[in-house]
């Protein structure tokens, strides 16, 4: 049989795991609340609270009294339950929103300066860009327009004479080589 102070010390542990489940119940809420969980996101997060919740309060009942479930340590668990979510579950549920809005603001200012610090790194490549980019575009643009005035004007001029010799080279190469065919799409 257990001595009578052990099992008061039991039972003032299963009070303070009571309290711990209750501290573990308002961060669920406080999570849930800022992911703004659907009805199955709720459901699964439900599930996934109560699978971790059991396995913590397993692991603190085999460390603190040998996993032994007896009637005082359910009323002690349910009487550390009670005592934090009517004492302390206001205080600590505005606690635990006002951190969470405050690490998602720490958050937004974090990106905020990566993505200055990005661009502030890549503006110099960006104004090397639109001092060379920009010119030689527009100088290839440009020189594209002329060579293809100038080829419409040279077709015209010598399209006839140029078709001749293009023709009579063709044939003459087929004649050495008649494994080359040519199609002349002219």
């Amino acid at each position: 049989m257990v001595p009578l102070m052990d099992q008061f010390y039991y039972f003032a542990l299963t009070i303070v795991i009571g309290i711990i489940a209750g501290f573990c119940y308002d961060i669920y809420k406080v999570t849930r609340g800022t992911l703004r969980l659907r009805r199955i996101g709720t459901a699964l997060g439900d599930v996934l609270f109560w699978l971790v919740l059991t396995a913590v309060v397993f692991i603190l009942l085999l460390l603190g009294n040998w996993g032994e479930v007896r009637l005082y340590v359910l009323l002690g668990l349910a009487l550390g339950a009670v005592l934090y979510l009517n004492l302390f579950s206001r205080r600590t549920t505005s606690i635990l929103q006002w951190t969470f809005r405050a690490l998602h603001q720490l958050g937004i200012w974090f990106l905020k300066v990566l993505s200055f610090t990005w661009r502030m790194v890549c503006l110099p490549f960006r104004g090397v860009y639109l001092l060379i980019a920009l010119p030689l575009g527009f100088l290839v643009s440009v020189t594209g327009k002329i060579l293809r005035g100038a080829g419409m004007v040279l077709n015209k001029l010598l399209g006839r004479p140029v078709k001749r010799v293009k023709q009579s080279l063709r044939s003459r190469i087929s004649r050495i080589f008649p494994f080359f065919k040519y199609k002349d799409d002219d």
